[in-house]
């Protein structure tokens, strides 16, 4: 515990301002850092300036390096808008059509795909799939734009949508009956 709080202490120092620190062991078999070397045998401990971070150079082609930022992208937003969030959709068969509006040309090296519950769905490539034999249950869905490498460049918010199959126990529609008809009061009999 006392060790755990000295390099707490160290920490909140070298935040501050980077020093040299030292490690020793005494004796005891207890270990000390300090800023200052406490025995003959103790070792200088390399630190890093946490307030620096340098990016590691990214290589193109043959071993070469460049450091140009990367393009801002082409597109504004991507927004699913088939089906409605929370949108109930009822039936043993039922077919859901899946849509995105995309805020920008989708570039031809780019592709638009959709997640459904965490699985890519196979789509010819455009803004819109549609999704049969889905399963009782909330399902989740997502659209992606991805790179050439398959890379996520622009995603849209995750929504949730639900699908009611009827079943021979509890068999359900997608309208709730009518409520009964109030039936009327008996009227009051007059007081002699």
């Amino acid at each position: 515990m006392r060790i755990a709080l000295i390099l707490a202490g160290l920490m909140l120092s070298l935040a501050a301002e980077p020093q040299e620190i030292y490690r020793w062991v005494d004796r005891d078999g207890v270990v000390h850092y300090a800023d200052q070397p406490g025995a003959p045998d103790a070792e200088r401990v390399p630190v890093a300036n946490a307030n620096e971070y340098e990016a590691p150079p990214q290589e193109y082609g043959a071993g070469e390096t460049y450091s140009r930022p990367p393009a801002p992208l082409p597109y504004t937003s991507l927004t699913i808008t088939q089906p409605a969030p929370d949108q109930v959709f009822f039936g043993a068969d039922v077919n859901v059509i899946v849509a995105a509006e995309l805020g920008g040309t989708l570039q031809s090296d780019h592709t638009l795909v959709f997640f459904l519950d965490g699985k890519r769905m196979p789509s010819e490539g455009g803004a819109s799939v549609e999704i049969t034999s889905l399963e009782r249950g909330t399902h989740f869905l997502r659209a992606t734009v991805l790179d050439q490498n398959g890379a996520p460049l622009l995603s849209s918010e995750q929504i949730t949508f639900n699908v009611h199959q009827p079943s021979i126990n509890s068999p359900q529609s997608p309208q709730a009956p009518p409520p009964p008809k109030p039936k009327p009061k008996p009227k009051p009999k007059p007081a002699n």
